[in-house]
């Protein structure tokens, strides 16, 4: 269970990610993305985008189809595809199905950015920007960026912000990076692809990086708090068990790296 200590209207200035300053690149492992009879794609032509057509039609009924445009991105052509199925998802599946499939940002925060669709259809229409950590789609209300290993998993999920905004990042961000990298020690991660070397929660170069078994032994976890600790650093707690049965709290370091927030050290 994840609690929130201190946690109001927090964000985050994180432009890597954002503003094209910061570039993000095959479907989540381990998460199918099933397609019914009725959702058909049309291969992209030399113009840029790709169409997404969703027929939704039920037994013995006739719905229009809608045709929805990803704007391809110059220099790298894996990035479209790879939103495609999520945008075909974003259109014809329930807000808990993208909660489910895109485990690698906070389940809230999954239901708050993704809630407007038309915004969000608007922005992917438009060409992508290759940044230097993300792709960017840019429209008139919302900015979608999508990190390099969104892209790479093959089924993108994106990081929504209304139009002009450095960041989406708030505190919940700093837990769930907390939580999936306690839920790895303990063998019960959110996902079985979530491991380190395809989804990294250790910032570069860190403390942590250069002791990269200082939880091992651990069995369990308690409530996770947290407190700002910074413009863009969050202090999060929380009691963890070893092996020998004994609790002991520790404090997570986390900041904004170029995949979101990462671990510096534990204290």
């Amino acid at each position: 269970m994840i609690t929130r200590a201190g946690y109001g209207a927090f964000g985050l200035v994180a432009c890597a990610l954002l503003s094209g300053c910061g570039t993000a690149a095959d479907e989540h492992a381990g998460h199918t993305s099933s397609v019914s009879p009725s959702v058909t794609s049309v291969v992209s032509q030399p113009s840029s985008t790709v169409a997404v057509t969703t027929t939704g039609a039920a037994a013995g009924t006739s719905v229009p189809a809608a045709s929805v445009t990803v704007g391809e991105v110059p220099g790298n052509p894996n990035a479209a595809k790879a939103v495609q199925p999520w945008v075909r998802d974003l259109v014809g599946a329930d807000i808990e199905q993208l909660v489910r499939k895109c485990w690698t940002i906070e389940p809230q925060n999954v239901r708050s950015m993704y809630a407007d669709k038309d915004g969000i259809l608007a922005a992917v229409a438009q060409p992508g920007i290759d940044g230097q950590f993300a792709v960017i789609w840019k429209g008139p209300v919302q900015t979608v960026s999508v990190k390099r290993s969104e892209i790479a998993s093959g089924y993108a999920c994106p990081r929504v912000a209304p139009a002009g905004a450095a960041s989406t990042f708030n505190e919940a961000d700093a837990r769930y990076t907390v939580q999936r990298y306690l839920s790895r020690w303990t063998g019960n991660p959110v996902d079985k692809d979530d491991v380190e070397g395809r989804y990294p929660l250790v910032c570069a170069g860190s403390v942590l990086a250069n002791n990269p078994g200082r939880l091992t032994g651990t069995t369990a976890f308690g409530q996770l708090t947290s407190k700002s600790a910074g413009i863009s650093d969050v202090d999060v707690s929380a009691s963890v068990t070893n092996s020998s049965g004994v609790a002991q709290p520790m404090v997570f370091k986390t900041t904004i790296g170029p995949e979101g927030y990462c671990i510096n050290d534990i204290n």
